[in-house]
């Protein structure tokens, strides 16, 4: 049993691997940009995309307009006397 398929094995290697194959260079090519492409579409589909791209490192600063400790950086508006008035009659009182 083991002969047999040792010689099965022999045939089928000098079938498959010897002997000369001539290839244009333009086929060679263009089979490699294939390959580069599948490659490409294979690792985008299989790469977790779910939260997007981020470039940053999320490190909880925001980088707002915020002073950093605690006080108004003066940029609220003040409310105008109309305003004020029409919160009165409403009954908000801040």
């Amino acid at each position: 049993m083991r002969t047999k398929m040792k010689e099965k094995w022999e045939m089928l290697q000098e079938k498959w691997f010897e002997g000369d194959i001539t290839l244009p260079k333009v086929t060679l090519w263009l089979a490699c940009t294939v390959c580069l492409f599948a490659g490409i579409v294979y690792g985008l589909k299989k790469a977790p995309w779910t939260h997007g791209v981020t470039i940053a490192s999320n490190n909880g600063n925001n980088n707002g307009n915020n002073s950093g400790n605690g006080l108004n950086d003066g940029t609220d508006e003040e409310k105008t006397q109309e305003e004020e008035e029409q919160e009165e009659e409403r009954g908000i009182h801040s």
